[in-house]
């Protein structure tokens, strides 16, 4: 006799229930439900499978070849196809791009109504500004002008039909709470349920002494002209920040963008996203995380820490510039000691002092010190060449090695070539009174010459 399964009995009556009762509770917001918890089908199909061979192999019954037939399987890809889509569509997923194609009447559907937002309040000279948990851009600039917090603009509500944003916005009702000394910007978005979405584009108007802790879901932040410190927090956002006078702490799920120019204080990014651009700043920056843009530095008066999944960097000081993307590092005019430690970059670096180490797993390296003395170096790449460029009149102590590849001597004596291996070579030599100045490659090339006096030259800086 076949034997039968009761998982898809089960799964229609579970089905059933689901939509029966959201044609009992309208206002039930079904479709978040499924997009967030439908992984519970197929756990719940799995166990009940594995309870059938459980009792089937307990009732001596033979077992099948399969745990699932081809159909089944058919129609767990159909639905981990269809449950994945929804998930992210919805905007629940944290690991899926927030943007594009959405359902329930959000983006894909439906039709946007704006309204207006107006609204000021008192306030101390230097006041804390917190703005909650919203979905939008907002832009604040700090003023001299009067001690009052002052926000104009719009939420724009994505609905249906009017009559549904008229309601999502008399859910939401924008205020501004708290006191003199701590001012909270609420939209209040998180009040409306269902098929509609509320963002907000604010211009926020502070006293120029205020402090600023923004708090968002996705959207944009441009901060200008703040003499207190900054936080920011968000999901998902583009942050740019322009004459801070205080500290600056920002924590992104996912940014396009962060750039900050003109800090007095210190910069600390924790988070995941694209391209970072900082330029002036006085205080120490510390960066943690994946970025897969470029990122620029440049001026900075305090110590650079960077540390990310394939890469740590740190610099104790950067009169001139830093680019790093995925694939190449240049940098001109850095006060050591510098560390880099990547997986795979072509490294390019003039003009450094005090001392360098570099370790690398596979690139070509290129270095021209240019000033003198001459900074102590420590250079390893396990695959690429190695040119080193040194002024004619530097001193050092050099040994300059290649376990499989040729090795050059383009500087002269007294540097001299030591044949330690049929596919590699030494080049040692010392100048008196020098630094030890270490380069490796264990596979690839080593060239070591005289610089001329247009090698120092700094890098352009990228236009944005």
């Amino acid at each position: 006799m076949r034997r039968t399964s009761v998982v898809g009995p089960l799964l229609l009556i579970g089905i059933g229930a689901l939509f029966l009762a959201r044609n009992l509770y309208p206002d039930l917001p079904l479709v978040d439900y499924l997009a967030r918890y439908w992984p519970y089908l197929l756990i719940i199909w799995g166990g009940l499978r594995l309870a059938e061979v459980l009792v089937w192999s307990a009732t001596e019954k033979p077992l099948p070849a399969r745990g699932l037939s081809g159909g089944e399987w058919m129609l767990i890809v159909l639905l981990c196809l269809f449950g994945f889509t929804l998930h992210a569509a919805r905007g629940i997923s944290d690991w899926w791009p927030r943007h594009g194609i959405e359902l329930g009447g959000i983006d894909m559907f439906g039709e946007s109504f704006e309204y207006p937002i107006s609204a000021e309040k008192p306030s101390a000279k230097t006041p804390r500004v917190v703005i909650e948990n919203f979905r939008g851009n907002a832009k604040i600039m700090g003023s001299d002008a009067a001690d009052m917090v002052k926000v104009t603009g719009h939420n724009t509500i994505r609905s249906l039909e009017q009559s549904g944003a008229d309601r999502a916005n008399q859910e939401a009702v924008f205020e501004l709470a708290g006191d003199a000394s701590q001012v909270i910007i609420r939209t209040n978005q998180d009040r409306v349920l269902g098929p509609r979405r509320i963002t907000a584009e604010m211009e926020i108007t502070v006293p120029k002494g205020a402090t600023i802790e923004a708090h968002g879901r996705n959207g944009d932040f441009d901060l200008n002209d703040i003499d207190g410190s900054v936080e920011i927090i968000s999901d998902n956002a583009g942050v740019r920040l322009n004459n801070i006078g205080g500290e600056v702490r920002v924590n992104l799920r996912r940014s396009d963008v962060v750039r900050a120019v003109n800090v007095k204080g210190g910069v600390e990014l924790k988070g995941r996203g694209s391209d970072v651009d900082f330029e002036n700043i006085a205080g120490q920056v510390s960066i943690e995380g994946a970025y897969t843009g470029t990122l620029q530095f440049q001026n900075l008066a305090r110590a650079l820490r960077f540390t990310g999944p394939q890469t740590e960097l740190a610099i104790e000081k950067l009169p001139g510039q830093v680019r790093m993307g995925l694939r190449q590092f240049n940098a001109s005019n850095l006060v050591g000691p510098v560390r880099l430690s990547t997986r795979s970059r072509d490294v390019e670096i003039g003009d450094f002092t005090n001392s360098l180490e570099i370790s690398l797993d596979r690139g070509d390296i290129d270095l021209r010190p240019g000033s003198l003395p001459l900074a102590k170096m420590d250079v390893h790449t396990r695959s690429g060449d190695i040119q080193l460029s040194l002024p004619p009149s530097a001193k050092f102590d050099l040994t300059a090695s290649s376990g499989r590849g040729e090795v050059t001597n383009d500087f002269g004596a007294p540097l001299k070539i030591e044949r330690e291996s049929r596919r590699g070579a030494t080049l040692r030599g010392s100048t008196g009174g020098g630094p030890a100045v270490n380069v490796q490659t264990d596979r690839g090339a080593v060239t070591v010459r005289k610089a001329g006096a247009e090698e120092a030259k700094p890098l352009k800086k990228i236009e944005q």
